[in-house]
């Protein structure tokens, strides 16, 4: 990929606040404070003149070690409607002399959650830019489901999204799987959501292995609609279940309020940082600190649910070829996934609590020569742990 962050996980959250008033440096700051990596800029919009504080922004970006998905909507898919190909080329070309060979400069974002009227509009922006910019495109693609209506909205059933996704990958040069789903947040109808977002993550890495790119997806820090208000344990549960099923990269939902009161993000419409700021800062900074540098080395080689399952995943019967057993003292609801570390080879499993209101102890025993590492763990709510297939000798 081209200038994405990949020797480590990704921690990065979504927005669409407009550059007036915003203060650059602090901005970085709270960004940088509460564990991302990457970060999302402010809306510049088509006849925005603050070009300095993109800069401006992209320099406090690389003052903190930190790179930039840009939201510069001169360059969004919609631009194709309005634009001849060779005016939106050159709108390319300006917004790479200005802002797309500076360090910081991660991604131009340019559509989100494309339809069927749109699809093919991203898929050419993303090509073009591919074709003149030393950074890439990002497109976020919609949730799937399994109905008549998601077929009027994409043109195809949901089970054909992996040959979709694919075929835009290999027409327009995609360098980053991303989708959003909010579906284990859904206080309404909470199992069939739940079916939702675990066969989302399973498709979703199906097509991103399928074409060779990393799989980000979306998880929710600010409830919405029929989506409940996260606390901890939920943000935990939603990193780990993403990790488990062989997610690179988190964006959350989102970071600021927008004008539309859309819900209660972590920092409100005064700029003030409410509660969730500081679950969202502990489980983004927790994770990093654990589990950020392993994340990008680790290729997922089969993930089981055990005491239920959702999603169309697998349910663990003691299948596995290295793991003998398992067992949770609780038999709630749990996930084990299997990776190969792709520079040593060696077999790493990540077990997950699957329950976001209770600890759980598991109980998991290997197949020699690895049977030293039997054991087991107490995980809180959400949490998961990772275990490294190791001989004694090494």
């Amino acid at each position: 990929m081209k200038c994405f962050i990949t020797d480590k996980l990704v921690m990065s959250f979504w927005q669409y606040s407009s550059f007036a008033g915003r203060d650059m440096q602090e901005s970085v700051q709270t960004w940088k404070e509460a564990g991302f990596n990457i970060g999302f800029s402010f809306k510049y919009h088509v006849n925005d003149t603050c070009k300095d504080k993109m800069i401006e922004l992209l320099d406090c970006c690389h003052e903190n070690g930190m790179k930039l998905i840009m939201f510069d909507d001169r360059l969004h898919c919609h631009r194709l409607r309005e634009l001849s190909e060779e005016d939106y080329r050159k709108e390319v070309q300006r917004s790479v002399e200005e802002f797309g060979r500076h360090p910081a400069a991660a991604a131009f974002f340019v559509c989100d959650e494309p339809t069927k009227d749109t699809l093919s509009l991203a898929e050419k922006a993303v090509r073009i830019i591919g074709e003149i910019s030393p950074i890439p495109a990002m497109v976020n693609f919609f949730p799937m489901w399994r109905s008549k209506d998601y077929v009027d909205l994409m043109g195809v059933m949901g089970a054909d999204i992996e040959e979709l996704y694919s075929d835009f990958v290999k027409n327009s040069g995609l360098q980053c799987m991303a989708y959003d789903c909010y579906g284990c947040m859904n206080v309404r109808e909470p199992e069939a959501d739940m079916e939702i977002y675990f066969d989302n993550l399973n498709t979703y890495y199906r097509t991103a292995r399928k074409t060779n790119i990393p799989l980000w997806t979306s998880l929710l820090c600010t409830g919405h609609w029929h989506f409940k208000q996260p606390n901890l344990s939920d943000m935990r549960w939603q990193v780990s279940t993403a990790l488990a099923h062989g997610v690179k990269g988190i964006q959350w939902f989102m970071l600021y309020d927008n004008e539309d009161a859309l819900g209660d993000s972590p920092i409100d419409v005064y700029n003030e940082k409410q509660p969730s700021y500081y679950d969202l800062k502990k489980v983004n900074r927790e994770y990093m600190a654990q589990l950020g540098h392993i994340i990008p080395k680790l290729e997922l080689e089969e993930v089981y649910h055990y005491g239920n399952t959702y999603g169309r995943t697998q349910l663990y019967t003691r299948c596995d070829e290295y793991l003998k057993d398992f067992v949770a003292k609780y038999r709630d609801f749990a996930l084990i996934s299997r990776f190969k570390h792709v520079e040593t080879g060696h077999i790493w499993y990540m077990f997950v609590n699957g329950s976001r209101e209770a600890g759980n102890f598991f109980s998991y025993t290997f197949s020699e020569p690895y049977a030293h590492l039997n054991g087991g763990r107490w995980l809180s709510p959400g949490k998961c742990c990772l275990v490294e297939l190791r001989e004694g000798d090494e």
